[in-house]
């Protein structure tokens, strides 16, 4: 049983989430490309009122962000961010391979502190899993996860972008701000097919509002065009992506574009499970035969369940936000790594890794 404290935070390119051991979460946007000067600033303004805490865990995506050179550059900028306004000594750093570090050996060693909120979420949730293998799905805003694990945890000798990329455990393709121009080369349009312009013109967050699986927030200007994220600013930008306008398309010409996307986007989600699958299969070939669990994560619910009916493959879903609640699910990565950290009685007995 723990008996410290811990405040997790998941520092994201566009995401800020923080959460802790008591179930109190938060989250914001924030765009690290444009003001990763500001993140101390906005990271205070988000941890207000959090409860107290005897230690910060941290798991980290942000250093890729395109305002940093390189990823060393990225790790050390947000690192010093976080402890210019909470204390070093406070601040353990979850890294790729399981490790933990102090801020300064992070920095030192930025390839395994770098995106390592993957391997914390899966390693947390792997206590969830009812079969011998399974794997766990995190949709996000920009990304997807698909992680393979067993009961002692992550199942994959991956640890960078390239490489997880390369094995279909990480698609670059998200439920809120992936460029459609990703994800269909065409789309329907008049009974025929037409191509779509290669141009930041609408999101999947705008095929996600025009479906009803996403609320639209008219306060919220954060989209392709500036515009609110509501179903009628929707209509003009999905139609923009085949050379059109809002006033020129019916509302079932928009639905035959959003349904296109998000059948195109269930397939390869539904490929990089299948492959993900196989592989975990190889590699445990005493259970392959056995049922896999899949333990969803993020705000995707209904992607993955799109994603598992083209399989038809009956495997048991086990969904964190029913069992943690739905806000604090989507800062899943966040409360996984603020938990790992208190499973340690005090920060004193706390490991870190050497300083080599």
């Amino acid at each position: 049983m723990a008996t410290s404290q811990w405040l997790g935070l998941d520092i994201g390119g566009a995401n800020l989430k923080a959460a802790h051991t008591q179930g109190w979460t938060r989250s914001a946007f924030f765009p690290m490309w444009r003001e990763p000067n500001r993140l101390a600033t906005q990271l205070a303004m988000l941890l207000n009122d959090a409860p107290a805490f005897d230690g910060v865990a941290v798991t980290m995506t942000g250093e890729l962000a395109d305002c940093f050179a390189t990823r060393s550059d990225g790790v050390a900028v947000i690192l010093e961010q976080i402890t210019s306004i909470l204390p070093a000594p406070l601040v353990r750093v979850y890294c790729v391979d399981g490790s933990w570090r102090s801020p300064s050996q992070a920095a030192r060693n930025p390839w395994l502190a770098a995106a390592s909120n993957w391997h914390a979420l899966a390693q947390w949730s792997s206590r969830w899993l009812k079969t011998p293998l399974g794997l766990v799905i995190d949709i996000g805003s920009t990304t997807t996860d698909v992680i393979p694990i067993d009961a002692n945890g992550v199942v994959t000798r991956s640890k960078t972008d390239s490489e997880r990329m390369r094995k279909s455990e990480l698609l670059y393709t998200g439920i809120e701000r992936s460029n459609l121009a990703g994800i269909i080369r065409s789309a329907p349009l008049f009974g025929k097919r037409c191509p779509v312009m290669n141009e930041l013109f609408a999101t999947t967050r705008d095929v996600y509002i025009w479906r009803g699986d996403l609320e639209p927030d008219a306060d919220d200007r954060n989209t392709a065009d500036g515009r609110p994220a509501d179903r009628e600013s929707a209509r003009y930008r999905l139609a923009r992506v085949v050379g059109e306008d809002g006033s020129t398309l019916a509302d079932q010409d928009i639905t035959a574009i959003a349904e296109h996307v998000f059948r195109r986007q269930s397939q390869a989600l539904a490929r990089a499970i299948c492959k993900v699958s196989k592989r975990l299969d190889r590699t445990r070939p005493e259970t392959a035969s056995s049922e896999k669990s899949i333990i969803l994560s993020g705000h995707g619910d209904f992607l993955i369940q799109a994603a598992l009916g083209h399989l038809d493959s009956g495997l048991e879903t086990i969904a964190l936000d029913r069992l943690l609640g739905r806000e604090l699910s989507r800062s899943a990565p966040a409360y996984a790594v603020a938990c790992l950290a208190a499973e340690y009685r005090s920060i004193s007995e706390f490991p870190i890794a050497s300083a080599l």
